[in-house]
């Protein structure tokens, strides 16, 4: 029973930077959020922990105005990892914090979550019960479906062995990442979400990391990052992008990628940049 699926060609926005960096203001991330809604984004990928100091739901409003928007959207969002103070988070996987989370979510989203992940299983202690849990809320209908972020494969051998898992969403910053549990998900008919995509603020700027997909693009004259996505939909079925966009210019340019043309030069560039990073498809 597939109780979270997403069409297969699309990105994905995440507003943890549209509420997280530094300047950030609800006005921008607003206009963002709605350029992305008309323009076709495939879901909104938020978190308890995108909250600020004087509200521990920022990330889940902004989620909301795009559902206001269009309806049908669906809303991702994770528990479990939260915000202490200004410049501090922490994370609690217990089953009770996740359902006091769940709930919290429900009321401010006023419908059950699309998606709910166990936003840092990496940092759990007991997993077990909180798999356990998460799978009595998607029971109760507390959640539409239920997944794992920033798991290894182990963890999510384990899960797995305790109830169905609809969604995985890691890490897949290209030339920064493996594909491991890409794979994994692939085999086990898992929605991969690829967060990340273009590495994160601290990662080397996107050109050097795939520098034939760069060459591509520039003599196409489009952007090397819509170039990246765009060959990733095509070489990685069953995972979507999660772009961090904070400019309205930057989410149509990664928007449009499900619709760039793809041919044998950006396929053999795209593979050709991955494995000189060590990561095979």
């Amino acid at each position: 029973m597939t109780r979270f699926a997403l069409p297969p060609r699309g990105v994905v926005l995440g507003v943890a930077s549209l509420v997280l960096k530094e300047g950030a203001t609800i006005d921008g991330a607003l206009a963002v959020v709605r350029a992305a809604v008309d323009a076709g984004v495939l879901a909104i990928d938020t978190a308890r922990a995108y909250a600020t100091v004087d509200d521990d739901a920022a990330g889940e409003r902004i989620a909301q105005a795009a559902r206001a928007q269009s309806p049908g959207i669906p809303i991702i969002t994770k528990a479990g990892h939260f915000r202490v103070a200004r410049a501090a988070w922490d994370v609690d996987g217990s089953p009770d914090r996740l359902r006091a989370d769940a709930l919290r979510s429900r009321e401010v989203l006023a419908a059950p979550p699309s998606l709910l992940l166990l936003h840092r299983a990496d940092r759990v202690d007991d997993i077990d019960a909180s798999v356990r849990e998460l799978a009595a809320l998607r029971d109760e209908g507390v959640v539409e479906a239920i997944g794992l972020s920033n798991a290894s494969v182990e963890l999510l051998d384990r899960a797995r062995a305790i109830t169905e898992i609809d969604a995985v969403e890691n890490r897949f910053g290209f030339g920064v990442d493996g594909a491991t549990e890409y794979r994994y998900c692939v085999e086990a008919g898992i929605p991969f979400l690829a967060y990340a995509p273009f590495g994160g603020p601290k990662a080397e700027p996107l050109a050097t990391r795939v520098p034939r997909v760069a060459a591509v693009a520039t003599a196409r004259g489009t952007s090397v990052h819509r170039a990246a996505l765009a060959a990733m939909l095509d070489a990685m079925p069953g995972a979507w992008p999660v772009i961090g966009s904070t400019r309205v210019e930057s989410v149509l340019d990664s928007i449009a990628a499900s619709t760039h043309d793809v041919d044998d030069d950006l396929r053999r560039a795209f593979a050709e940049d991955l494995r000189s990073r060590g990561v095979g498809l």
